[in-house]
């Protein structure tokens, strides 16, 4: 059976569903205390855990590029080792080039004052063809370290080149006009300078010939050979 009571009449139903604000912790403050210590120790083991597997991490990245490293360099190695042994088989071969490319040094030092006689000789012999000059001998020297010792110096000319030797040239020309063009032609010459006419003698049987004798000096620009300067007849042109 169920007993009504009845309502008080005093009490609105606003009243009687209304819930009430008031709250209040009754736990103990070292209860809340410990809860907070166990929160913080937990985001503490949290954030270790994470700056751990970081720390991993990197190490694991620098592990491998260590191994990677010494892959290369072993590889390298194994590179370096078969060229030198390559090398070897050649090392005859490089020593050679080698003593060829000192012997090259060397001889240039030693050939840089070599003068080609032969293109010295052309050059005066073809400088005299347009006058009708026939050279008939050329004698020439270069100078030494004795001369310039005893302070023996050329005259000055109009060449810019310094002068090394000197030349005396004989022949034979059609008359003494002919032989001054010649002296004129061998002044143009850059292997020469200075030339000058010593003796001109006309031949007694004969009323269209004359012997002749000159001087000239040789410049720097006749210096030429196989191992400096390649050497080119110049007179003739």
């Amino acid at each position: 059976m169920t007993t009504l009571l009845p309502i008080d009449p005093a009490v609105s139903p606003q009243r009687v569903n209304r819930i009430l604000t008031i709250s209040a912790s009754l736990l103990p403050e070292e209860i809340t205390a410990a809860r907070r210590a166990r929160r913080a120790g937990l985001w503490v083991a949290v954030v270790i855990v994470i700056v751990a597997g970081l720390c991993a991490a990197w190490f694991a990245a620098a592990y491998q590029q260590k191994q990677a490293a010494e892959t290369d360099l072993e590889a390298a190695s194994v590179t370096v080792a078969d060229l030198q042994r390559e090398q070897a088989e050649y090392s005859e071969t490089v020593r050679v080039q080698n003593g060829i490319t000192t012997l090259s040094g060397q001889l240039e030092a030693v050939m840089a004052n070599d003068l080609d006689w032969d293109a010295m000789l052309d050059t005066v012999r073809h400088t005299g063809t347009r006058s009708g000059v026939l050279v008939g001998g050329v004698s020439g020297r270069l100078k030494t370290a004795e001369d310039g010792a005893t302070g023996s110096n050329p005259l000055p000319g109009t060449s810019n080149e310094p002068l090394i030797g000197s030349l005396v040239v004989t022949g034979t020309g059609p008359d003494k006009r002919a032989v001054a063009a010649y002296v004129d032609a061998l002044a143009k010459e850059t292997v020469l300078a200075n030339p000058y006419v010593t003796s001109v003698t006309r031949v007694a049987e004969s009323d269209n010939l004359v012997t002749f004798s000159l001087n000239a000096d040789i410049t720097q620009a006749a210096l030429c050979g196989r191992f400096t300067t390649d050497c080119q007849a110049t007179g003739g042109n």
